[in-house]
């Protein structure tokens, strides 16, 4: 009789391990799965969390760029000044933007009190691709007036001279993500989901007060920058010069 109790007690013990063991197993697994989803939804926040960031740091640039256009309309509708006379005369930049042109007063220039009252901030360093930090006008605004965009001010066919070129404010070396970004905020294709390709000459002359086409002057002229034109801001693949696959923001100041 006590063996067969024994032996009963030893059965139920064994069995109870074996359900304890397969509890065991199915809570990992469930464990397991929890954890994969988890993993998942945080990769799918984090991506989502990335594009939003662009997103706003896009919007952000854009306010900064439409700031200068005020600041430049203010100037010419209470200081009088022409498209030739706005000086962007700074401290910070690499480039020195001297015009001759603009008078002593600095009632035309953008950075000064006398002038539109701004001050020069760089672009936030969030938009930036740290990639090509070592790049020309890396981190800054440049204000050139070498190009045009097609399909903006007087220009009635697919070729820009001097006097349909435009100012423009750019910032170079941005991210791809920021990039898109801009361009879905201004209902610009991204061909394939990447941005429209165009040329823009990184040597294009500093804004000294002169408006002058340099070769190749259009944005929007071939069949990879189409979408860009008839825009007054937006962001394209670069595909030449120093500045050869860099993303290019641009905004419009003065469309002639």
């Amino acid at each position: 009789m006590a063996h067969e109790l024994s032996h009963k007690k030893l059965s139920i013990l064994k069995n109870s391990n074996g359900n304890a063991l397969v509890l065991i197993l199915v809570l990992i697994a469930l464990l397991a799965a929890l954890t994969t989803v988890a993993m998942r939804s945080s990769s799918r926040i984090t991506s989502n969390m990335d594009v939003e960031t662009a997103r706003i740091q896009g919007e952000k640039l854009m306010r900064q760029a439409k700031s200068f256009e005020s600041g430049i309309g203010q100037m010419m509708s209470a200081n009088q000044c022409s498209g030739n006379d706005v000086n962007f005369v700074n401290a910070t930049t690499t480039r020195v933007y001297t015009n001759a042109n603009s008078p002593a007063s600095k009632a035309c220039d953008l950075f000064a009190l006398e002038g539109a009252g701004l001050s020069y901030n760089n672009p936030n360093s969030v938009v930036l691709d740290s990639s090509q930090l070592a790049r020309s006008d890396f981190g800054q605004w440049v204000f050139t007036a070498s190009h045009c965009v097609l399909g903006l001010g007087s220009d009635d066919n697919n070729t820009c001279i001097n006097s349909e070129i435009a100012l423009i404010a750019i910032v170079p070396h941005i991210n791809l993500t920021t990039c898109l970004q801009i361009n879905n905020l201004n209902n610009i294709t991204n061909p394939s989901g990447v941005p429209p390709e165009e040329s823009y000459d990184e040597t294009a002359p500093t804004f000294s007060g002169t408006y002058t086409a340099i070769t190749d002057p259009e944005l929007g002229e071939t069949a990879s920058g189409l979408p860009l034109v008839g825009h007054t801001t937006g962001c394209f693949k670069n595909t030449s010069g120093v500045w050869t696959n860099s993303y290019i923001f641009y905004h419009v100041l003065i469309a002639r």
